[in-house]
């Protein structure tokens, strides 16, 4: 164990501990409700990230903050790694580079004296590991992509007016989810209320509008939607 912790908090591995201690902290919050699933795919454009399965969508949204990030989200797609959400392609990099640097660094750098040659197999480790990790999450992320894109609905417009349950903690002006039964396994949406916490998990919600440029429905209360 003592050997284990050593390695774990000395670099290079450090560096991929210190990202996959962030992607299961994340992992974990998302499992419990507390973060929502779509929180970091922002950092992506629309057709980059989560919202890739639908470019037509994300064509809107390519000024503005999602121009920030275009050089990163060609920098993605160049290697394969779009289409899917952000945080799922951190996830496998992490896994991949910290088990590379950790076996190289417990086998090999352990072993060499310390000093600037054991510095400068630390800095090739490290960029050897994130080498190693992007064709494996290339080749993860293929089939994975493929499978999103197979189940994506044809158009989301006919929803209008369908019932549906908030799934997110709350539901406010930039983040929200809600379950909308479809006679199978049903759907997961994102919604959007006017005025932030109005709804919250468990809530019934009514879609009304579909934001083109978001991705997204509008959503009211089934009172206020049988007054209109």
């Amino acid at each position: 164990m003592e050997v284990f912790l050593r390695v774990v908090t000395s670099f290079p591995t450090v560096v991929y501990s210190v990202l996959l201690l962030v992607v299961t902290v994340h992992w974990l919050l998302s499992a419990m409700g507390i973060l929502e699933l779509d929180a970091l795919d922002g950092l992506l454009p629309d057709d980059i990230g989560t919202d890739g399965l639908h470019g037509a969508h994300g064509a809107h949204g390519s000024h503005g903050s999602h121009g920030d990030h275009g050089s990163f989200g060609g920098f993605l797609m160049k290697f394969g790694l779009h289409g899917v959400p952000v945080m799922v392609v951190f996830t496998i990099i992490a896994i991949v580079g910290w088990s590379f640097c950790f076996l190289v660094d417990l086998h090999v750098i352990s072993a060499m004296p310390e000093g600037i040659g054991a510095m400068l197999a630390g800095i090739a480790t490290m960029i050897g590991g994130l080498l190693l990790s992007i064709p494996v999450a290339r080749m993860v992320l293929t089939p994975v992509r493929r499978l999103l894109r197979r189940y994506e609905p044809v158009t989301q417009r006919p929803l209008l007016g369908r019932y549906a349950e908030v799934r997110s903690p709350e539901i406010t002006q930039t983040h929200g989810t809600a379950w909308v039964d479809d006679g199978g396994a049903g759907l997961i949406l994102q919604v959007r209320c006017d005025v932030s916490g109005r709804f919250v998990r468990g809530d019934r919600v009514v879609l009304i509008e579909y934001l083109d440029e978001q991705n997204a429905y509008r959503v009211t209360s089934p009172a206020e939607f049988e007054e209109i």
